[in-house]
């Protein structure tokens, strides 16, 4: 299985998480087949965003958390549309799953959009984040949130850009800096 490293917006998270309204990225993950020319291709066009259990039952057509999605990653902006390109030779998507089923390994990229959630958040908002080109997991990320009211809510939005910000590394997670490693494993 390919190696986790943390990432850098992780620390400051758990640094914060006392703070109320302050989203936490809890866990991230990342295949060793994930470079930063994956963001690159996703932002030559619009990325499918697959959004499911949105906490926000009046956001009815998903379209408030995908707006919250817009330009929130590093590097090369990604646009997101439900609605998948014919011409996307690649598939790369985004899912969002605030529903919390568990997943075996890259099952949360074969995941369909569903409705949102019948009633409104009463405690915290829950997360999992995939960046998957086609049916292959290339980076997966949990998050949470305190409270939010909605999708425009800055709160949530700074939940959905932190989690965007950990699935698209612009750097390659899993390639070793050996110059500076000095501990057990390198």
């Amino acid at each position: 299985m390919p190696r986790s490293k943390p990432f850098p917006i992780l620390a400051l998270a758990v640094l914060t998480a006392g703070c109320a309204g302050t989203s936490v990225i809890h866990s991230s993950y990342y295949n060793s087949g994930y470079t930063p020319g994956h963001v690159q291709l996703a932002a030559s066009g619009d990325a499918l965003a697959v959004i499911r259990d949105n906490p926000f039952p009046a956001d009815r057509n998903n379209a408030g958390v995908v707006a919250a999605m817009q330009e929130r990653n590093i590097g090369p902006k990604m646009h997101f549309s439900q609605t998948e390109r014919p011409d996307d030779r690649y598939g790369y998507k985004v899912v969002l799953d605030f529903g919390g089923d568990g997943y075996g390994y890259g099952g949360i990229c074969q995941a369909e959009p569903t409705p949102p959630a019948s009633h409104p958040p009463t405690d915290r908002i829950w997360v999992t984040g995939a960046f998957c080109v086609g049916d292959t997991l290339l980076t997966e990320a949990n998050g949470s949130i305190g409270e939010a009211s909605g999708p425009t809510d800055p709160r949530f939005q700074n939940l959905v850009n932190d989690v965007l910000v950990a699935l698209t590394p612009p750097y390659d997670p899993n390639r070793r800096n050996d110059d500076h490693c000095r501990g057990p494993g390198c």
